[in-house]
């Protein structure tokens, strides 16, 4: 099958849209948006975007209407774009880029964002805990209709966190997996910025592969601190990582967060 279908899919606030825009006005094929779709049938049911997500927990006609309408674009020979929570599972054959971000940073970035117009929050703490509650609503749906988990980062061919980098960066490292699989040639890959992983040990394993895994919330590293760290040192913004899902259970502790913190001059959120 012809490789002209990108789904785009990440957390809310990480930047999905304006990354769409500009992989579209670079290859000049057209969006498919269901968020957009669904923001429109929220306004037409009076709901906010979180009241209506948890609508549509005991309403799944209408997700159904919405995935069915990603599954017949994926079908077809039209180059698209779809930008979805589940494109990536419903076009597999899709090149699946999925973008996340930092709560605390996309709380704020959706507090500012005036294009949102069913989405206004008097302050980020009230923006932060609709996010989050969306979030929850999002996954508990989609693993009931489903069977999938959307924060399963190794459902994805490209993951890019968004964090600490500017939209320009963002498109640069999805456009370069673009070119890469339209060649057929190594594309895929989790890209995480080193302000996100948060340590385990201290210790120096340089020699060691980076390897993450997510739980609560956090990003914790599970090898490759030495890595990690030089990477801090130098101010690289993305770390290739690999990624260990299954919800781990990970601890550390206060002074070794404050140790890393003070020995590479930044703070965790």
């Amino acid at each position: 099958m012809e490789r002209n279908k990108i789904s785009i899919s990440g957390d809310l606030g990480s930047g999905k849209t304006v990354l769409a825009r500009k992989i579209s006005e670079k290859m000049g094929i057209p969006i498919i948006s269901v968020g957009g779709i669904q923001r429109k049938l929220a306004q037409k049911y009076g709901m906010d975007t979180t009241t209506f997500n948890k609508y549509m927990e005991t309403h799944p006609e209408i997700d159904l209407e919405c995935d069915n309408m990603v599954s017949e674009y994926g079908r077809s020979d039209d180059p698209l774009i779809l930008d979805s929570r589940l494109a990536w599972h419903f076009v597999p054959h899709s090149l699946k880029i999925h973008l996340i971000c930092h709560k605390a940073v996309a709380a704020e970035r959706i507090f500012k964002d005036r294009v949102r117009e069913n989405e206004k929050y008097s302050n980020v703490e009230e923006t932060y805990k609709s996010m989050v509650e969306r979030r929850k609503s999002e996954i508990k749906r989609f693993k009931q209709q489903y069977h999938v988990d959307i924060d399963d980062l190794n459902n994805y061919d490209v993951v890019i966190d968004t964090s600490f980098i500017i939209p320009d960066e963002v498109f640069a490292k999805a456009w370069e997996a673009i070119e890469n699989w339209q060649k057929e040639t190594a594309y895929r890959g989790i890209w995480l910025s080193p302000k996100n992983l948060m340590p385990t040990r201290l210790d120096n394993d340089a020699n060691e592969m980076i390897v993450v895994t997510r739980f609560e919330g956090n990003f914790y590293i599970l090898s490759g601190h030495g890595k990690v760290s030089k990477a801090l040192t130098e101010n690289h913004i993305l770390l290739p990582v690999s990624y260990a899902s299954g919800d781990i259970p990970v601890t550390s502790s206060e002074l070794i967060i404050s140790q890393w913190e003070k020995k590479h001059g930044f703070q965790f959120f």
